[in-house]
């Protein structure tokens, strides 16, 4: 969010200093998903929720925006719904074709391939790690993909290529502000590397800085009450023989009620993500209790054939929702 601020800001002609605490990688550890969110339309639906609603045109709009302003980095991935007949009864089978029928209908002219229900025999073919013992056959939708820290990367470069500032490994510890009023009229700002400091004098500042978004709200007013509930959002990387190279998955009914995906990614497999509250940290660690899960909810969905074995994780990675 920092990034396309400073991208904005600059390009309209104003002056502009961007700072990160850590590295601009840190956008990085998510699952390359550019999507409108089936799951927040399924609670729009069986909730009558319109805020979720919104928020699901709202994003699919964004989706096409992101691939059109950076191809390079964003392509359309299909993704499959498995569906088996000992998990989900056979009248979900056009349960989900017409959830997904609505996903593409939100999209409009944006949308980017239409939905459409595969046999046994094909979601096989197009998935051969499957497990074929139960399959009914699949649904297939299309949602984006896309290399985020490079995209961010990209957007910083932009930023500064308009005339913006930007460093990393720069804290905010204070804010500036006037006499009278209160008014923020900048910030204190220290170099993690070496430790020298420096004031930022500004007309504004902008607070985006995601789920710690309390800490400089506190630097504001030492009396705030947190506002964000931060939660922990778990990832690991497996072996490519995983999944195929141009399908993803998705168990849009886990064990506990979650939702896990199961995507290709630069010749790896991503599969992920958890959900669960957490405490903030500066370097958050992937908890075994979630990467156990994450691999015991993968298993109950490829053949006996493929070992799904603790060690298998080529990398773990945690963030901040």
């Amino acid at each position: 969010t920092g990034a396309g601020v400073a991208v904005d800001a600059a390009s309209r002609g104003l002056k502009v200093a961007l700072v990160e605490r850590d590295d601009f990688r840190t956008s990085s550890q998510s699952t390359k998903l550019v999507h409108g969110g089936v799951r927040y339309l399924q609670k729009a639906v069986t909730e009558l929720d319109y805020e979720q609603y919104k928020l699901v045109r709202e994003t699919l709009h964004e989706r096409r925006i992101f691939l059109q302003t950076a191809p390079y980095l964003s392509s359309m991935l299909p993704i499959m719904l498995p569906i088996y007949k000992w998990f989900i009864r056979y009248w979900q089978v056009p349960y989900y074709w017409a959830g997904c029928k609505m996903y593409d209908f939100l999209a409009g002219g944006e949308n980017m391939g239409s939905s459409y229900v595969m046999s046994k025999g094909k979601a096989v073919e197009a998935f051969p790690m499957l497990k074929t013992d139960g399959l009914v056959g699949a649904v297939v939708y299309y949602d984006g993909q896309h290399n985020d820290s490079r995209m961010n990367i990209a957007l910083i470069m932009t930023a500064v290529q308009q005339g913006a500032v930007v460093a990393n490994h720069v804290e905010v510890t204070s804010l500036l502000k006037t006499n009278s009023g209160g008014k923020v009229t900048g910030a204190s700002v220290r170099d993690t590397l070496t430790g020298n400091t420096w004031d930022i004098r500004a007309k504004g500042v902008i607070n985006a800085t995601g789920p710690f978004a309390d800490a400089l709200l506190t630097l504001d007013n030492p009396d705030h009450r947190p506002i964000v509930q931060s939660s922990s959002g778990v990832h690991v990387t497996l072996p490519n023989y995983y999944s195929p190279r141009t399908m993803g998955l998705l168990d849009p009914s886990t064990s506990d009620g979650r939702v896990i995906f199961f995507l290709p990614w630069q010749g790896n497999t991503i599969a992920g993500t958890t959900d669960t509250k957490a405490s903030l940290e500066v370097e958050p660690r992937a908890r075994e209790d979630d990467i156990r899960w994450i691999l015991e909810e993968i298993r109950h969905y490829l053949s006996p054939d493929i070992q799904v074995r603790r060690e298998d994780p080529l990398e773990r990675k945690h963030s901040f929702l």
